[in-house]
């Protein structure tokens, strides 16, 4: 996590409108709670449907790409909600929502009931991310785009002991999803006891047709959230295709979360020293994602080359520093450009990049499971493709700042 340290800087959060130190304290710890919670399952939950729940991979898959379209997809909904409403208010009830979700998932044994926990559990997040990201919005007027790594710092810390717990409990699967909902139902609580009411910059009446209309007709954010598209393609593999194929290469579903451990803790460990260095201005954003990018054409390359524990863990060091550069900087990228008054609105529409990657992604794992070679192949291709669209948005991106930076990466 960013350190608070600096007097003026502390000062400066508590004087930001709705934003306070101990509102943040909060925000960061729960988030970290929860991901855990969440983690404990998500990793596994392709091995346990497929396995413990017998459905085919083709319906695993559809179950993973329901929860993530509405997780993200509905995003761009509810960032409109945040922007006009409180943010406070959809965070709680995305909690509890997640936590109805995961309690259905854990006592359905067909594939009709496991759909609907999918679905709560997909919207559920959905209502809390934007508003979470409007209230880091705020902060980031202290400590510009390295704000966003806030939350990135906390939900891979999160994610680093929530893997390790599900991987030794896996065999009692049905309490893991209990526990993750009772976690996620606990922390509504502290979450509700936030003083935040609006996003920091400002509001807005503006209708959300309007805001809608208004969004959709910004060609930066649509350029924003189209580029994104290749990167969640590539990032969902790490939830489908590759534990199954880690499975495969290690024999035993349990061990597979030690590659997600691996995920946060190369995030959590290298993140002060490249947020430093990657994310000092919002204009270099795009470029970092250039580079994350191509880290990310490297780690589906280095599948291809070999099919052993080593080959997993070059890809999932190479995948997490990706993961590192890209996430924070998308929002960042997003922030900048946002209007003062919809900074939810643009940060949930350029998530719904998530929502149309992820499906894609999963297709492609379901028509290659049997041939992973072909799908390392195409990730590496289109983790490329990416690459080259960001680049060339680069320099529309930095017309778009105001004021215009002279920054070059």
């Amino acid at each position: 996590m960013i350190p608070l340290t600096a007097k003026d800087d502390a000062d400066a959060v508590d004087s930001l409108p709705g934003v306070r130190k101990s509102d943040l304290v909060i925000l960061v710890t729960t988030l970290g709670i929860t991901t855990a919670g969440a983690f404990m399952v998500i990793p596994f939950l392709a091995i346990y449907l497929t396995t413990s729940r017998h459905l085919s991979i083709a319906s695993a898959g559809a179950v993973l790409a329901i929860m993530i379209v509405l997780e993200r997809g509905g995003t761009f909904v509810t960032g409109i909600l945040s922007d006009r409403s409180s943010p406070k208010l959809l965070m709680v009830s995305g909690m509890a929502v997640n936590s109805a979700g995961l309690l259905l998932l854990a006592f359905s044994d067909q594939l009709p009931p496991i759909m609907v926990g999918a679905v709560l559990l997909g919207s559920g997040t959905a209502f809390f991310l934007p508003a979470c990201k409007a209230v880091l919005a705020g902060v980031a007027e202290v400590y510009g785009p390295r704000a966003f790594a806030l939350r990135t710092t906390a939900t891979n810390a999160g994610s680093a002991v929530g893997p390790l717990i599900g991987g030794i409990f896996y065999g009692h699967f049905t309490t893991l999803l209990v526990a993750a909902a009772l976690l996620h139902l606990l922390c509504a609580f502290p979450i509700g006891r936030l003083n935040v009411q609006r996003p920091s910059r400002g509001t807005s009446t503006m209708g959300i047709f309007t805001r809608a209309y208004s969004i959709l007709s910004d060609s930066a954010a649509m350029v924003l959230m189209i580029a994104s598209i290749g990167f969640w393609i590539c990032f969902s593999q790490f939830t489908l295709s590759f534990p199954l194929h880690a499975k495969n290469v290690l024999g035993s579903a349990g061990a597979v979360g030690i590659f997600t451990t691996l995920n946060a803790v190369v995030i959590v460990g290298a993140q002060l020293l490249v947020v430093r260095i990657a994310l000092k201005r919002s204009d270099q954003a795009v470029g970092v994602i250039v580079y994350g990018m191509l880290m990310m054409a490297v780690a589906f390359g280095a599948l291809m080359l070999r099919s052993d524990i080593s080959a997993l863990v070059v890809f999932t060091v190479f995948f997490s520093l990706a993961e590192l550069l890209i996430g924070p900087s998308l929002d960042s990228a997003a922030h900048a450009i946002s209007p003062r008054g919809q900074e939810a609105t643009y940060l949930g529409f350029v998530s719904v990049g998530w929502a149309i990657g992820a499906p894609l992604g999963n297709y492609i794992a379901v028509v290659t499971h049997h041939l992973h070679l072909a799908t390392w192949g195409a990730c590496a291709l289109i983790a490329t493709v990416t690459a080259v669209a960001f680049h060339q948005f680069k320099k529309p991106y930095r017309r778009r700042l105001s004021p215009p930076s002279e920054a070059a990466i």
